[in-house]
């Protein structure tokens, strides 16, 4: 009996001693409650922030690589002429509103500067078309555009502005030039042609070195077709070899090549428009200035035509250059020329000396080579 009335008061005595251990215990699971909720908030806002400096970051990226983008396509178009400056403007617009950012990146003209050095004043397009022949250099900025911020916007506000400047130009002159047409022209000794000027060029046989005249080019493989995209490498006194043909077989293959771009497919039943497209702009008897001003404000006579199949880069050769014997004449520049009209039955060939700087779509720089001053390539500068 003594014994079970101790045992009785013993549990009576650990009985506030349990309780206050389930109360201890119940207090731990609020507290570790209590963390793990402020925990869960941390996480949840830090992911937030993760989120919108990641949206920041990528709106930053794609609005960089559309002015970046926009720039290169914009200095492609530089060349002297107010018409360049125009398709400048028309091709760096057309390009940043095709880009797909969270924000709107149409821009306006205004936002297309252009200047004679990288570090130089900038000028509108107006004022450029003005006094076009020293331009290289064009800028174009994307104005701010608002971002909306959603966990940031209690630390930097609900809206951020984003936005993007890049500058493209011309290149230092290229040592090489990949031409479309296999052709070389022969010039007058010590009478060289004048830029912006006209001239008539006759067909001439292989073994013949008269001047204003042209010839067509041997390839490895035999005589140079001129249709479609010729892959040769030009180069200022790069060597070349005549093709051993007659003066009607020079003019025929001659204006099989022109005509295309102009849309004329009649000379060969196997050309077409697929593997030789015409040019964008196939009117005849305009000049080069005509050309680039139609260009500028987005001409296109020919919607599957190709942009500039109208100018084409030959080597230029003097009298004196010109070995009858060996058929190997040496080049000492590379001039492109623009084609205001398609040939004729008599093979003559008419082209405008462009003679100034001008941007072309293939072209390298290596260095201890000799430059072709009027060929540049479009280059990102920053």
């Amino acid at each position: 009996m003594i014994g079970r009335l101790t045992e009785e008061g013993r549990d009576r005595d650990m009985q506030p001693k349990r309780q206050h251990r389930i109360v201890g215990r119940r207090n731990e699971r609020g507290s570790v409650l209590a963390i793990a909720t402020v925990g869960m908030l941390a996480v949840l806002l830090v992911a937030g922030l993760c989120i919108d400096f990641n949206h920041l970051y990528m709106v930053q990226i794609e609005m960089q690589a559309a002015a970046d983008a926009a720039a290169i396509a914009a200095a492609s178009q530089l060349n002297t002429t107010s018409g360049g400056i125009k398709a400048a403007v028309t091709e760096a617009t057309k390009t940043l509103n095709k880009y797909n950012t969270n924000t709107d990146v149409t821009i306006p003209a205004s936002s297309v500067t252009f200047a004679v050095n990288l570090n130089g004043s900038y000028i509108d397009w107006t004022s450029a078309q003005v006094s076009p022949a020293n331009i290289r250099f064009v800028k174009v900025a994307i104005p701010p555009k608002p971002v909306t911020m959603s966990f940031l916007s209690s630390v930097i506000g609900s809206t951020q502005y984003i936005g993007a400047t890049a500058t493209g130009g011309m290149s230092v002159a290229l040592t090489m030039n990949k031409y479309y047409s296999a052709m070389i022209i022969i010039e007058n000794d010590g009478c060289g042609m004048e830029p912006g000027m006209t001239y008539t060029l006759s067909p001439k046989v292989w073994n013949s070195s008269s001047p204003n005249s042209y010839r067509v080019l041997a390839g490895t493989g035999g005589d140079l077709i001129l249709t479609g995209t010729i892959h040769a490498y030009g180069y200022a006194n790069g060597t070349y070899t005549v093709a051993q043909l007659s003066q009607s077989d020079d003019a025929r293959l001659a204006r099989i090549g022109i005509n295309t771009r102009f849309d004329d497919y009649s000379w060969h039943p196997n050309t077409n428009a697929t593997d030789e497209p015409p040019d964008t702009i196939v009117s005849e008897n305009i000049n080069y200035a005509t050309y680039r001003q139609m260009q500028g404000y987005g001409a296109v006579e020919r919607s599957y035509g190709v942009e500039n199949r109208r100018i084409i880069t030959l080597p230029i050769a003097a009298t004196s250059d010109y070995n009858t014997y060996t058929r190997n004449v040496t080049a000492n520049k590379l001039g492109a020329f623009f084609l205001p009209n398609k040939m004729g039955t008599d093979g003559n060939l008419i082209v405008e000396y462009i003679g100034t700087h001008l941007v072309v779509p293939m072209g390298e720089y290596r260095a201890g080579g000799i430059q072709l001053n009027e060929l540049s390539r479009a280059v990102l500068y920053k």
